[in-house]
């Protein structure tokens, strides 16, 4: 990947759940990233220059304009901004694509995707990439989320395995409404039914929850698995 310091400007913010955003940005220059890659975030606050890597949750094909994936915490010093004020029209900094988890790695043509909160972002990513590839044979995307409210690009998802024999969607939450169908507790209650020999397994979330679930995936001691984990703090 070529790296670039180049400049943006913020044309879209989407609301997906209470707790995060999609960030829109319109590049100065094109630049070619590989799925699965982020990019170092430059804002001034309050004559502050904070950065942010935050990883790239279009696709590839759009090179002009991406999109980011935030969560908002309430410690940090950029992301509240987009809770706090109108973001649209701002112009930041930026420095990429950077990454070492990127599809480019991963070489099998079973393929597990496994997304926690906002770690669906980077998933709806790569999960777009593979969807294209003719010679994938089976392609399965998971997410797990604390609420119903709080599943991600969950209609994206749920679009690709539509009409396509081989990929598979599911949803998990740890809290589920009365009467709702949708499984209840973690990704990893749920996986005893893969095969994960000749795989490859990205994981994205928060760290113990992905070192968790590629924990109880290694006790099934598959053969020839490679794993791939963008966890975060």
């Amino acid at each position: 990947m070529n790296i670039k310091k180049i400049t943006g400007k913020i044309n879209n913010v989407v609301d997906l759940s209470k707790t995060a955003k999609e960030i829109s940005i319109n590049l100065s220059e094109p630049i070619d990233f590989i799925s699965g890659s982020f990019m170092n975030v430059f804002i001034d606050i309050n004559g502050e220059k904070v950065r942010r890597a935050y990883s790239i949750s279009s696709s590839s094909l759009e090179n002009k304009n991406i999109t980011f994936t935030i969560r908002l915490s309430p410690v940090g010093l950029l992301t509240p901004l987009f809770w706090k004020k109108d973001m649209i029209g701002e112009d930041i900094e930026m420095m990429g694509p950077l990454g070492l988890n990127t599809v480019d790695k991963m070489k099998q043509d079973k393929i597990y995707l496994f997304a926690f909160g906002v770690g669906a972002g980077v998933v709806k990513s790569i999960a777009s990439y593979f969807f294209n590839q003719k010679n994938i044979k089976s392609l399965t995307i998971l997410t797990g989320s604390k609420s119903e409210d709080e599943i991600l690009y969950k209609d994206y998802f749920n679009s690709l395995s539509l009409g396509s024999g081989n990929v598979f969607v599911d949803h998990i939450v740890s809290r589920t409404r009365e009467g709702s169908t949708i499984k209840k507790g973690y990704i990893q209650d749920y996986i005893n039914e893969f095969d994960f020999n000749n795989s490859d397994v990205y994981v994205c979330g928060k760290e113990k929850a992905c070192n968790d679930l590629v924990e109880k995936i290694k006790l099934m001691n598959p053969s020839d698995c490679n794993y791939f984990i963008e966890g975060f703090h």
